[in-house]
């Protein structure tokens, strides 16, 4: 899994490179309507890349600001004439290089897959009809939270309470726009956002560890989830 995350970033570099290049031609030419379209796609690919990178590595966004950080006082320090402020950013730079090494080491120890292994064990429980349901909780402060249900070869993800959701702003519109996309749709009044997925059980559970990568990377931000989340597994299925 690793691997192809990994040569997806990849891709994805390559072709940031290509959309910089892009936009710096178009500017030389004066092509600025074909540059702002450039830009566009480059700013959705960054999207993109920042996700896969926080899915590859969760501390990615400390590390990326730590560094920025221990950049811009070097650069400091290169138009600077004050010997006390030199001195000062020397220390700064050296406690932040510290700190970045803590969250390297930190990285290297990190391994989520055991979550994600639980995940897939209970909702493979799930269609194999050994447990009633399951139920994701997402952020418990919030109550938001997914539901799974498997009857008929049919898994439906409930999200409920949709409309306390919108009146506390966990959900707006946009969200709820891209959760549609996904192939939700508002049911109940429009009180609930429910997915129904078909087929056989391997293309199922492909499906959804897309759909709900999609949700926590993309609708939200997964760093919200945080000391949050967890799962909740109804008893086992009458057969």
């Amino acid at each position: 899994m690793k691997d192809k995350l990994d040569t997806l970033i990849d891709f994805y570099e390559a072709e940031k490179s290509r959309l910089l290049q892009l936009i710096d031609s178009c500017v030389k030419e004066e092509e600025y309507q074909l540059a702002h379209f450039h830009q566009r796609a480059l700013y959705q690919l960054n999207g993109k890349l920042q996700t896969l990178k926080n899915i590859n590595d969760k501390f990615h966004d400390e590390k990326s600001f730590i560094s920025r950080r221990i950049s811009n006082l070097e650069k400091r320090i290169g138009g600077e004439s004050s010997a006390a402020m030199i001195e000062y950013y020397l220390k700064e730079i050296e406690s932040a290089k510290k700190e970045l090494e803590k969250l390297i080491y930190q990285s290297n120890k990190t391994d989520s897959t055991e979550d994600k292994l639980i995940l897939n064990k209970a909702l493979s429980d799930l269609i194999d009809k050994k447990v009633k349901s399951i139920k994701l909780i997402l952020k418990r402060t919030d109550n938001l939270l997914l539901e799974f249900k498997y009857r008929n070869k049919i898994l439906k993800v409930t999200l409920p309470f949709v409309k306390r959701h919108l009146k506390s702003y966990t959900l707006y519109e946009g969200k709820i726009n891209k959760l549609k996309r996904y192939g939700f749709e508002l049911q109940y009044n429009d009180s609930k956002l429910v997915l129904q997925l078909g087929g056989d059980k391997e293309k199922l559970m492909n499906k959804l560890t897309i759909i709900l990568s999609k949700i926590i990377f993309e609708v939200f931000y997964f760093k919200e989830f945080e000391n949050e989340s967890y799962i909740e597994i109804n008893g086992k299925a009458s057969s």
